[in-house]
């Protein structure tokens, strides 16, 4: 590969990396609306965005081509990049202490004025490094690389210290990922640039698009792994949803007065919907296990440790349930008067965490085995007549 292919290949890779990269923005900007580390973490990644959209080809030729910028190659984009690099330390300073907005983005007004100063000479020294021949000792080029290293390389290493206390593996994966991409942004501006300006290698030039393209993937990926968390949740929450379904309605039906009234919402989110669906479900079953005695629970655990003597104990939980949920129902139609039962879970705690989780993959279990052939086995052998109902009392 050539460096002119090199540098072709880096430039189709920075534009559908920038492409790519405000479009994950769009998608992650509700989230980041309501939260305000995250609205930081936003604007830090924007800014980083922007900084690599203004490389870009299209862009790079609207700003070289106007009017009050033609006789300086760049000097638009770079004094973006250092107002980029202010948001960054801003989120940075944030996040590790306490802001210093004064600080950080006076540094970077003053920093900008002083590019602008040295741009002004007989030889301007800003912009297509790649194409002007400037010294070593540039004190442009040096200025403008500090100004991205003291912003990217802290935000860099604050990433991935928080990576590693992420509560989620989406979290994680995201952290890290971002943390790739400040640290390309730091060998960028750390390595490559001022590796070119020291030994002139052409192939350190063409290398400059390839870099870019390579933070703007890795900031990408970074930005669009909680989304596609999230989407997957989604997903499987309304998979859940509708697996709850069956067991939902008959057990409405046999317990009608447990629905809760209808939500404000036209469309109620889904999952505000599978709450209420669980809160349902979990109502009528401690509404019709009044109507079986302890000695049918037993009797259904019996049969189910039977059957398979190896099963885990939330299958064997789930299959019991239905084991005497579908006597219980028989019952009720039948008649039969309810005896309050001394119930083995709290009914009025709410699930959090861990135990809402367990819940969900309970009931998943228990509307899987509803109708198997073990609980028509027993619920054919147990199920009571009203007469029968009235001897238990």
């Amino acid at each position: 590969m050539t460096t002119t292919d090199l540098r072709d290949f880096g430039s189709d890779a920075v534009m559908l990396g920038a492409i790519a990269l405000w479009v994950a923005l769009a998608l992650r900007l509700p989230g980041a609306l309501r939260s305000r580390p995250q609205r930081r973490l936003l604007i830090a990644v924007a800014g980083l965005a922007g900084s690599i959209t203004v490389y870009t080809d299209p862009i790079t030729k609207v700003l070289t081509e106007t009017y009050v910028f033609g006789q300086s190659c760049g000097i638009a984009m770079n004094i973006w990049g250092v107002i980029s690099s202010a948001f960054i330390l801003d989120f940075v300073l944030a996040a590790i202490a306490r802001r210093r907005p004064l600080l950080v983005y006076g540094a970077a007004a003053a920093v900008s004025v002083t590019l602008v100063w040295l741009n002004t000479g007989p030889v301007p020294a800003a912009g297509c490094v790649t194409s002007i021949a400037v010294p070593w000792y540039s004190p442009f080029w040096w200025l403008l690389c500090v100004a991205h290293v003291v912003a990217v390389l802290p935000c860099a290493v604050l990433c991935a210290r928080y990576a590693r206390q992420a509560s989620t593996v989406a979290l994680r994966v995201g952290l890290r990922l971002l943390a790739a991409g400040f640290a390309s942004s730091t060998v960028f501006w750390s390595f490559v640039v001022l590796g070119y300006l020291l030994t002139d290698a052409p192939w350190l030039g063409a290398f400059f698009p390839l870099n870019i393209g390579i933070t703007a993937w890795l900031t990408v990926a970074a930005v669009t792994v909680p989304v596609l968390a999230h989407g997957w949740g989604l997903w499987r929450r309304l998979g859940t949803l509708r697996g709850l379904a069956p067991l939902w309605r008959r057990l409405v039906t046999a317990a009608p007065h447990v629905r809760l009234p209808a939500p404000g919402q036209r469309l109620a989110s889904i999952d505000l919907r599978l709450y209420r669906r669980v809160i349902e479900i979990r109502d009528a079953l401690l509404i019709l296990r009044d109507y079986v005695d302890q000695d049918t629970v037993d009797a259904a655990r019996a049969h189910v440790l039977a059957a398979d003597p190896d099963a885990e104990a939330r299958a064997v939980e789930a299959v019991t349930t239905a084991c005497w949920l579908a006597v219980a129902e028989s019952a009720k139609a039948a008649g039969a008067e309810p005896h309050p039962a001394e119930q083995t879970s709290p009914a009025g705690r709410e699930p959090a965490g861990d135990e809402w989780t367990h819940e969900l993959a309970f009931l998943e279990l228990l509307a899987q085995a509803q109708h198997s052939p073990l609980v028509l086995e027993f619920a054919a052998s147990r199920t009571p007549t009203p007469s029968a109902a009235e001897e238990t009392t």
